[in-house]
C-alpha cells in the first residue's frame, strides 16, 4: 500500500516557491543575455566609431594625397603653360617673334626704350595684326624688307587702282575699314591710316648701328609701315626706280633703327629667306625694282611679349604720335587729317 506524503508547505506555497526559483533562473538568462547584448552592442559601436575614424583618416590621407598630386601638375605644367603664353618670361626687353609661311622663326629685340618712335610704330602695327599674312617684297643690297603687301606690289600705270598696283593693306579699302586700332571717325577715307610719316628717333640713323647684321629697321622717309632686316654688313640703302619716261634713277632710302636679332638662329634665317633665288619683279613697269624671294615667303603672324602695360593697356596711337619725343621733336611729321 503506498505510503502518502506528507508536505511542510501547502500547494500555493510550492507553486509561489516554484515561481521565485524560475524567476530566479529567468533573471539569470536575462541577465546574461543583457550582458551579452550589451557587449555586442559595445562592439559594434566600437566597431563603427573606428570604421568612421578610418574613413576620416582615409579621406584626409586621400584629401592630402590629391593636394599633393594638383602641386606636382601644378609644379609640372605651369612653367610649359607660361611659356605658350609667353617664351620670353625672362627678358627685360620687348620681343617680336615673327612666324613664317616656311615654318622658320624670326626673333627680335625691339629696343623701344633707345628708339620710342620707330620702335612704338612697329608694335602697335605688329600687336594690331597689320603684318600679318604679308610677304617679302624685296631682298638686295643687304636687306630683307617687309611691311604691308598681301602680294608682290605691280606698280604698273595701266591700272588707276593704287591697291590693283600695289596690293599693299594701306590702299585696300576694306582691310583699312577694319583697322579699328585707328578710329574710322578720325579720317576722311579709310585709306588715309596709314599715309603718316614719323621723325626718327635721336641716334637711331646712326650708320655705324644700322650696317651690322641683324638689325630691324623703319624706313621712315617713304613708308609708314615698311621694314627691312639687315642680313649682311654694310647694307646699302639705294635702290634702283624705273622712271615714267623709261629711264632708271638710283634713290636713297632712309631707315632708322628699331632693334636687333636675338639670337644667330635669326640671322641665319633671314640669310636664308634673302638668298632664296631672289629676281626683279617682272611686273613694275614704273617705281622701285624691287627683287623679291622667289616663290613667295609670308610672314603668317608677328607677336610681341613683355610690354609695358601701363603704356599699352589703353594705347592712343594718334595721340601718342601727336606729342613729342625725348627732344622736344613732335613725333609724327605729316598726317592727313591728323595734322
Amino acid at each position: 500500500m503506498k505510503q502518502k506524503r506528507t508536505y511542510s508547505l501547502t500547494a500555493k506555497e510550492r507553486k509561489a516557491k516554484r515561481m521565485a526559483e524560475q524567476n530566479k533562473r529567468n533573471s539569470k538568462v536575462n541577465a546574461v543575455e543583457n550582458s551579452e547584448t550589451v557587449t555586442r552592442e559595445s562592439a559594434e559601436r566600437a566597431m563603427i566609431s573606428s570604421q568612421k575614424r578610418s574613413r576620416r583618416s582615409a579621406i584626409v590621407i586621400g584629401a592630402v594625397c590629391l593636394v599633393a598630386i594638383i602641386l606636382i601638375l601644378v609644379a609640372l605644367i605651369a612653367p610649359v603653360i607660361l611659356y605658350i603664353i609667353n617664351p620670353y618670361r625672362g627678358y627685360k626687353s620687348v620681343i617680336a617673334r615673327f612666324n613664317l609661311s616656311n615654318d622658320m622663326v624670326l626673333e627680335f629685340v625691339i629696343e623701344e626704350d633707345k628708339y620710342d618712335t620707330a620702335a612704338t610704330n612697329f608694335i602697335f602695327l605688329a600687336k594690331n595684326g597689320f603684318f600679318d599674312n604679308t610677304v617679302f617684297y624685296d631682298a638686295q643690297n643687304g636687306w630683307l624688307r617687309f611691311g604691308g603687301y598681301e602680294a608682290q606690289p605691280s606698280t604698273t600705270l595701266a591700272s588707276s587702282n593704287s591697291y590693283d598696283r600695289t596690293h599693299h593693306h594701306k590702299d585696300n579699302v576694306k582691310f583699312c575699314e577694319r583697322f579699328a586700332a585707328l578710329p574710322n571717325k578720325s579720317f576722311t577715307m579709310a585709306t588715309r591710316k596709314f599715309g603718316y610719316r614719323l621723325t626718327p628717333d635721336k641716334g637711331g640713323t646712326e650708320s655705324r648701328l644700322l650696317e651690322q647684321e641683324g638689325i630691324l629697321a623703319y624706313l621712315y622717309s617713304d613708308t609708314a609701315t615698311e621694314f627691312q632686316f639687315t642680313y649682311q654688313e654694310q647694307a646699302t640703302n639705294q635702290i634702283v626706280s624705273l622712271e615714267a619716261n623709261g629711264t632708271q634713277k638710283t634713290y636713297e632710302l632712309n631707315p632708322t633703327m628699331v632693334g636687333h636679332a636675338l639670337n644667330s638662329k635669326t640671322i641665319k634665317n633671314i640669310k636664308a629667306i634673302a638668298s632664296a633665288n631672289p629676281q626683279r619683279n617682272p611686273s613694275i613697269t614704273t617705281g622701285y625694282l624691287w627683287t623679291p624671294p622667289t616663290p613667295d615667303i609670308k610672314i603668317t603672324s608677328v607677336k610681341v611679349y613683355n610690354l609695358n602695360s601701363s603704356k599699352w593697356r589703353d594705347f592712343d596711337f594718334l595721340k601718342y604720335m601727336k606729342g613729342n619725343n625725348s627732344e622736344g621733336i613732335r613725333r609724327v611729321s605729316q598726317w592727313i587729317d591728323v595734322v
